[in-house]
């Protein structure tokens, strides 16, 4: 797989999922819990670390 994403839900729990796009990854984790609330955490392809925030199966603007 070519990026690794680390999920943290809202209760800390941690877990590691490997895919090959933000899309993929992000439909598998909503076809999974759809109403996933915590924040994802992946390196792109540039190196730049990005933290995206969902709350209730949508992104969110703003902080944790």
């Amino acid at each position: 797989m070519r990026y690794t994403y680390t999920l943290v839900d809202h209760e800390e729990k941690k877990e590691i999922v490997q895919a090959m796009s933000w899309k993929k990854m992000l439909k598998s984790l909503l076809l999974k819990t759809p109403k996933f609330s915590g924040w994802i955490t992946y390196i792109n392809k540039k190196g730049n670390a990005l933290t995206k925030i969902f709350n209730d199966g949508k992104e969110t603007k703003g902080k944790r």
